[in-house]
């Protein structure tokens, strides 16, 4: 396996530094100038790096990363608490049970439903008739569990 050739900046690769400098685009201004600001600061404190290696370094220490050699943000705790909440919101709404929209549809025309099973027709071909006649798409097994959730009953 050839060895990697060390860069300063932590970015081996043509591409890793192609990528952050890309990331680097995509921001918001105020953020851009806060890497820029960091990169002229580590640019004139130390003589020994050139602006190019100051600015790479300042972008890998306001988040890019190159894990998997795929640039990203790193989300902090506001980003963490917002995915908690949509978690939270999810699991609520799991426990409410709130009926779907197309579990209505199909009870507003379960008489229909009943009509072609008694005339033999299985559950696939009923689905079939509400996705060309109704434009409702249905699957066959979603079919079948209300039929035992309402017949059987």
């Amino acid at each position: 396996m050839p060895k990697r050739a060390t860069h300063p900046s932590g970015l081996h690769t043509a591409k890793e530094r192609a990528r952050a400098l890309h990331w680097l685009v995509g921001l918001a201004e105020s953020d851009r100038e806060r890497i820029l600001a960091d990169a002229f600061n580590a640019c004139a404190s130390n003589a020994s790096h050139t602006p190019y290696v100051a600015l790479l370094g300042a972008i890998r220490r306001f988040g890019f990363d190159t894990i998997r050699q795929r640039g990203f943000r790193v989300a902090g705790l506001e980003q963490f608490a917002d995915f908690k909440r949509v978690r939270e919101s999810r699991a609520r709404n799991l426990r409410e049970e709130r009926p779907s929209p197309l579990h209505d549809k199909v009870l507003h025309r379960w008489a229909l439903v009943r009509e072609l099973h008694g005339q033999g027709l299985g559950f696939r071909l009923i689905a079939r008739y509400f996705s060309k006649q109704l434009r409702i798409q249905v699957s066959p097994s979603y079919l079948r569990k209300i039929w035992t959730e309402l017949e059987s009953a």
